[in-house]
């Protein structure tokens, strides 16, 4: 057990030294070979990389980036928004509910939550200051909410986890939907006790503005029903539906809105091409580091010492959750799941629990440590668009990050939520 400390505080090391976690992952896993290989540890590195990133499942991120990344240059989130907005914008702590809404609505259609969050973030934050909403609160609500991205399918998490732990991408998906109903209602509820109060009153739209916003919006209500209809109808696969995605949304994007003309293609392009790199880099660097650990048998030592302490479910879950929070703090989502799935899978097996209903457990964990100081990435967006301090946006994160927890809490309680529409 002492030698798992040696690649974890090496990881550790490079991470405080300001090396990319990208960069940081494959080094340590490098480290780990060359203690049994030798010099000829270098030259299997490269191989592995690539073994990691030739699959077909993993071809979905890069274009469910795009497809999001389409649709924020050209502004269409604007149009879906404001149709929200002019249904159910007047109600009591109403644009508080657009907020959560629309969050779960662009999740459907994205697949990330920075997307996300910046997405409904811009469009939304500053008129719910101006129509007298807390701003702390209200910027805390959309870091929360904004998590429903990777919850809510097409989840690029989920699609990661079905590639590492050989699960079905599309039953993943579907398990993470009624848990990401049920938070999305949640947070619906936690944002109208919190924010209902001390706004402005806005009059009810008329009947005719609600069509004309709806009109506008239709063509993108359409998208999450092609993804949906696609994968769960057993059309296309997660990939060929993301490539349907891409194509959509272009469409959408330069014939029905023209909010992006075909010079802008290409900065779209490129700004997408840098993030899928940069995760494409994270999976390939993490498989270094799994393979390194393998070969060292240091999961299969973990995975004993603690089979022969820990033989229930739920003290199993518990001590997950613990770490999965804690590791939230410091590392990336990507890293996380490709860091711990070599440890926790065979536990998981041995256990008896359901590799699916195991990864809506980690993906809601990981939701948690979006909101996270100190690497929190929604925190830093919020603050951002916001122009509030970190700090500010922590506080009115608190509420509703405890919602949040409640639903982990309820979610490991009750596998049937997750499992029902699988099975």
């Amino acid at each position: 057990m002492m030698s798992a400390w040696y690649p974890v505080l090496g990881l550790l090391l490079l991470l405080l030294a300001g090396l990319p976690i990208a960069f940081a992952l494959p080094l340590v896993g490098l480290a780990m070979l060359y203690t049994v290989f030798g010099p000829t540890a270098v030259f299997s590195v490269p191989q592995t990389m690539f073994g990691a990133l030739d699959s077909f499942t993993l071809l979905s991120i890069p274009f469910f980036i795009l497809a999001a990344d389409i649709l924020i240059a050209a502004g269409i989130a604007r149009h879906m928004v404001i149709a929200v907005e002019k249904l159910i914008g007047h109600y009591r702590g109403g644009l508080a509910t657009v907020a959560v809404v629309a969050c779960a609505f662009f999740a459907s259609i994205s697949g990330s939550s920075a997307a996300t969050a910046i997405a409904v973030g811009s469009v939304l934050l500053p008129e719910m200051v101006r129509q007298g909403y807390d701003p702390k609160y209200s910027a805390g609500l959309i870091a929360v909410a904004g998590g429903l991205g990777i919850l809510i399918p097409p989840s690029i998490p989920m699609i990661v986890y079905g590639s590492v732990a050989e699960q079905s991408v599309g039953k993943l998906f579907i398990a993470g939907l009624t848990p990401g109903i049920l938070y999305t209602i949640a947070l619906v509820l936690a944002a109208i006790i919190v924010l209902g109060r001390g706004h402005k009153t806005v009059e009810a739209a008329s009947w005719d503005e609600r069509r004309e916003a709806l009109r506008k919006s239709v063509w993108v209500l359409f998208l999450p029903i092609i993804i949906a209809g696609l994968i769960y109808g057993g059309i296309a696969t997660p990939t060929e539906t993301a490539g349907v995605a891409v194509i959509y949304a272009l469409f959408l994007a330069v014939v029905v809105y023209r909010g992006l003309r075909p010079r802008q293609v290409l900065d779209v392009l490129a700004k997408s091409a840098g993030s899928s790199a940069m995760i494409m880099m994270i999976i390939a660097g993490a498989h270094v580091f799994s393979y390194g650990l393998t070969i060292l048998r240091i999961p299969q030592g973990i995975t004993e010492n603690i089979l022969t302490g820990v033989t229930s479910q739920i003290l199993f879950l518990f001590l997950v959750n613990i770490v999965l929070l804690v590791m939230g703090m410091f590392l990336d989502i990507i890293s996380i799941l490709l860091i711990t799935s070599p440890i926790f899978i065979p536990i998981l097996v041995h256990l008896g629990i359901d590799p699916i209903y195991f990864a809506v457990i980690f993906v809601i964990n990981m939701e948690l440590a979006l909101i996270t100081p100190p690497l929190g990435l929604h925190l830093f967006i919020m603050s951002g668009i916001s122009r509030l301090p970190i700090s500010r946006v922590l506080q009115g994160v608190l509420p509703f990050a405890f919602v949040g927890l409640v639903i982990l809490a309820v979610v490991v309680m009750f596998p049937v939520l997750s499992l029902w529409l699988v099975r």
